[in-house]
């Protein structure tokens, strides 16, 4: 071998060693910006995560016929997704939906709502007095089996029966999921990244006092006749509501579950749901609401993410409330699967 051949085979070497380097140090790279958990610090945590040892599932002492203040209260459709899962769903999403939006549910189905091994997605809602409506809605049903159905009127004043009924439906038939969704049809999850943030960042084994969501403080009651939330002395005297979450979106643990719906049984009715459950009934029996903020996606950041991609925009498990569905799905396709 001359020493122009050694020299080249040198090089060679060389070369093999600096392309396996780059390839190695790549693979460990991505390994660890895939595996590592992106830890995301939220403010004032009022909750703990627990262990595998750790129990919350208690049984419950719950009329099944009575729903608050209906004494004849009855499920007129009633799907069982989680009776396939005996040891327990990670996340349990129930939507409350208006039977008229049907486009929604399909995006929702098509998109962040589509079942997955660790999740499934139900849709809650009241009866129609519309008959046409009401059969479409009993086809869709027999369709895709996940609408959860009560037998009272699905109007706005009623919102708070079809959260409490979406309590009561978890209590009894899907009572071991480790954390229950509640949300409006008409925003967006990043499910992949909400299940990331359970169970590396909160834990697959679920947590105890867990109420968190966007928290509103210090909120005026409105007295306004002109106001959709146009509220008398006689329904609610205080001013001032408590501290309670913006009901398009929330987060319960498994635990606290039971023990809203045992409290709102006996609480006199208020139509305002989110006031209601996680201000005024999560306050009488202490269980504080911590804020999810860091985790929204802000209005103002929907365009960035189009244009720039996700990596521009931080972390986040919910998109912003009060979507339309074209916008629904503008969101959806911006987020990587």
């Amino acid at each position: 071998m001359t020493e122009g051949q050694r020299s080249e085979k040198l090089e060679m070497i060389t070369l093999h060693k600096i392309l396996f380097s780059i390839c190695a140090f790549s693979f460990i790279y991505k390994y660890y910006t895939i595996t590592t958990p992106n830890i995301v610090q939220i403010k004032d945590p009022q909750f703990s995560v627990l262990g595998p040892y750790n129990r919350t599932q208690c049984a419950v002492d719950d009329k099944y016929d009575q729903l608050i203040n209906l004494n004849k209260f009855s499920f007129k459709i009633n799907p069982q997704p989680c009776g396939d899962y005996p040891a327990g769903l990670l996340l349990m999403i129930i939507i409350s939906s208006n039977p008229n939006n049907v486009e929604n549910r399909m995006i929702i189905r098509s998109t962040w709502g589509r079942n997955v091994d660790s999740t499934r997605v139900v849709f809650l809602m009241g009866e129609s007095e519309n008959l046409t409506l009401s059969n479409q809605i009993k086809n869709e049903s027999m369709k895709f089996g996940d609408i959860v159905q009560g037998n009272f009127i699905d109007v706005y004043r009623n919102m708070t029966y079809k959260h409490v009924m979406g309590l009561k439906w978890i209590v009894h038939h899907c009572s071991k999921a480790k954390y229950i969704l509640k949300t409006d049809d008409d925003v967006v999850v990043n499910s992949r990244h909400m299940r990331h943030f359970l169970t590396r960042e909160l834990s697959p084994w679920g947590a105890r006092d867990l109420i968190t969501c966007q928290v509103l403080e210090h909120a005026k009651v409105q007295r306004s006749q002109k106001s959709k939330w146009m509220v008398t002395c006689d329904e609610y005297a205080a001013h001032y509501y408590p501290t309670y979450c913006a009901g398009w979106a929330i987060l319960y643990s498994q635990d606290v579950v039971p023990r809203l719906l045992k409290a709102a049984q006996s609480t006199p009715y208020f139509w305002i749901d989110d006031v209601h459950i996680t201000g005024v009934i999560a306050q009488k029996i202490g269980i504080p609401r911590t804020s999810l903020s860091s985790l929204i996606l802000s209005q103002g950041k929907v365009n960035m993410l189009k244009v720039l991609g996700p990596e521009y925009v931080g972390p986040f498990v919910l998109g912003p409330p009060d979507l339309t569905s074209d916008r629904i799905m503008e969101i959806w396709k911006a987020i990587p699967e």
